[in-house]
């Protein structure tokens, strides 16, 4: 799988990839925690209880770690995948850690390890692709320099695990409809249930798969040789794999998957989203909704490229059903497998974003749900990026790539001014008054270092409280023991010495009695993102 052994490219490559890792291991504990990873760990014990109660029942009541963890019955979110929570679960218990903050920044390193491995993955899709290992590092650069995917690469256990695994099982995807056999079928099958077990929309994949199968057994001469046999065992192995990685499946594996994929699609809580200055429903939110939150927290130069990959392809489909004669030009770009793995990648994005927008799916906190398509997003851009070099760059490619390096800079310098608040990037679309018409911080990741800052410069036992969306307690939890003990979180912000507001459902002319600011607390501390603040802390005044 590593290319290039024994050679100068190979060392290049290594150096790459390990100056990421280290760099990631480095800044691992700077990152705050998100206000959903308490419920995502329970979810992970309350399968690991089941577990035990199958295998081990007689352990089960000597376990301190089950004490209050409900059984899987009870539990009202078995909906939530586990492949991530789970096996971070058993190492919880395994190693008997039981400092919250030791046992959260387990779980953000290994978020951040398995973002890294899909990162290599990318680099391999895309070197595979265009036969080019520099548009390879590139193209993965593209993924890692995208600021909020890359801060929440280090605590989003839901969105990122699934993206990652999505990227990872279109590489094994490709491998199989390319080499049709029980290798790459049982790969592929064994990945592709991993994601659908942290979330049930993986299913797409497979389908398309299956469906680009089918159509090659009967289009494509170099499938005609072969059985469907391949098919037939991927068809076979992968709802075992699924069941058998998902514990809440094994009593009823079909019955539970069908409730799993119904609560999906009948997501029934109301959630407000604040967009384009006003709260909506996540029951009622415009079409647009997605679209918007994509092109406005995503560089512009990844955008501008994914347009003219975006446009190709659609011209060279519009050629083909239209039986335009072909020319040299077209043949410059598309031959082959290479016609395949673009069409792969369109769908990939198309397919569930427009299913999103017809079907009228419930989405809150921006995009993150829909992060899984943002690899493919990327491929479309460096297709554009490729039509770029072949028409204007073709004997000057080294040019397109000092001109794409200093293109990426400015987003560089922003995630290094902004660290660790990389998760709250807008670029110019969204204007400079987006704090007035977007969510800002809206896991709550400032507070974990709001706090820190009131328990280094705030004076004897202090008592703390939050408005809009601020799960405090979680926060202190993530703090060191030393700044744990300095702080108590109350509930009464009219009795608390500090307050600390990070705008989450705060209406725009401060309505909500409970999130108004009392009269005799002043601004102690605010942190800022591009002059806007997105966490401000409050000191009561004598």
């Amino acid at each position: 799988m590593l290319p290039y052994l024994n050679s100068k490219k190979y060392l290049l490559i290594s150096a790459y990839f390990f100056t990421i890792l280290i760099i990631g291991f480095i800044i691992v504990p700077d990152y705050g925690i998100s206000i959903d990873e308490d419920n995502t760990r329970i979810n992970g014990f309350v399968s690991l209880k089941y577990i035990f109660e199958i295998f081990f029942p007689n352990l089960v009541s000597e376990i301190d770690k089950f004490t209050n963890i409900p059984s899987m019955t009870e539990w009202e979110e078995q909906g939530i995948g586990v492949i991530f929570d789970l096996p971070t679960a058993f190492l919880e218990w395994f190693f008997k850690i039981e400092d919250s903050r030791n046992y959260f920044l387990m779980r953000h390193f290994i978020n951040f390890l398995l973002f890294f491995v899909s990162l290599y993955f990318f680099f391999l899709l895309i070197k595979n692709r265009y036969n080019s290992w520099i548009l390879g590092i590139l193209g993965s650069a593209f993924l890692l320099i995208s600021p909020r995917i890359f801060a929440q690469s280090f605590y989003n256990n839901k969105d990122i695990v699934f993206m990652s695994l999505f990227i990872i099982s279109l590489y094994t995807a490709i491998n199989f409809l390319e080499k049709p056999n029980f290798r790459n079928a049982i790969i592929f099958s064994i990945i592709s249930s991993l994601a659908i077990d942290i979330r049930i929309l993986g299913v797409f994949l497979p389908i398309l798969v299956f469906s680009i199968y089918i159509i090659n057994i009967y289009w494509v001469e170099n499938y005609k040789n072969n059985t469907i046999k391949p098919l037939l065992l991927f068809l076979i192995l992968t709802p075992l794999f699924i069941t058998f990685f998902w514990p809440y499946l094994w009593q009823d594996p079909l019955g539970n998957f069908i409730t799993v994929f119904k609560s999906l699609s009948n997501f029934d809580e109301y959630i407000y989203n604040f967009y384009l200055g006003q709260y909506v429903s996540s029951q009622n939110l415009p079409w647009h909704y997605p679209i918007v939150w994509i092109f406005i927290s995503t560089p512009l130069f990844y955008i501008i490229l994914f347009i003219v990959g975006f446009v190709f392809i659609i011209l060279r489909f519009m050629r083909k059903v239209f039986k335009i004669e072909e020319s040299d030009y077209y043949n410059n770009f598309w031959k082959g497998k290479n016609e395949l793995q673009d069409l792969i990648f369109f769908f990939s994005f198309i397919i569930p974003l427009f299913s999103v927008i017809t079907l009228n799916s419930t989405l809150y906190d921006g995009w993150r749900h829909l992060y899984f398509i943002y690899p493919s997003f990327l491929m479309v851009s460096l297709l554009g990026l490729h039509i770029i070099k072949i028409l204007f760059f073709k004997k000057n490619k080294n040019l397109l790539l000092i001109l794409s390096f200093l293109l990426l800079l400015p987003t560089i310098t922003w995630m290094f001014k902004h660290h660790p608040y990389q998760n709250v990037y807008f670029n110019f679309l969204a204007g400079k008054d987006f704090n007035n018409k977007f969510e800002l911080d809206y896991w709550g990741l400032s507070n974990v270092n709001a706090l820190k800052y009131i328990a280094e410069y705030g004076d004897g036992d202090i008592n703390v409280s939050g408005v809009g969306l601020s799960d405090l307690h979680l926060s202190k939890a993530f703090l060191s023991i030393k700044y744990r003990n300095k702080l108590s979180v109350i509930d009464d912000i009219k009795n608390s010495h500090y307050i600390i507001n990070n705008y989450r459902n705060l209406t725009v002319n401060n309505i909500n009695q409970n999130f108004r600011i009392p009269t005799n607390y002043k601004i102690f501390y605010e942190i800022k993102i591009d002059g806007v603040p997105i966490n401000t802390i409050y000191k009561k005044v004598k």
